[in-house]
């Protein structure tokens, strides 16, 4: 028993994309251009601690998989 809805997770992800594109039109290119380097310093961070073997990350795949 699968409790993820693909359909409203594509919905969610469509709606951002646009809201998203609607700030980068209406603000200055220095306002959006540092949000977008914290969030992307950010999982860089993360991903660095996290740091994983190819078979433990294959493993943690496996066993995540959504179908």
């Amino acid at each position: 028993m699968s409790y993820f809805d693909k359909g409203k997770n594509q919905k969610e992800r469509l709606d951002f994309v646009i809201k998203w594109a609607n700030f980068v039109r209406s603000h200055p290119d220095e306002e959006w251009s540092r949000q977008q380097k914290v969030l992307i310093n950010s999982q860089i961070k993360g991903a660095k601690k996290q740091l994983l073997s190819l078979k433990e990350y294959l493993s943690i795949k496996r066993v995540h998989r959504v179908e």
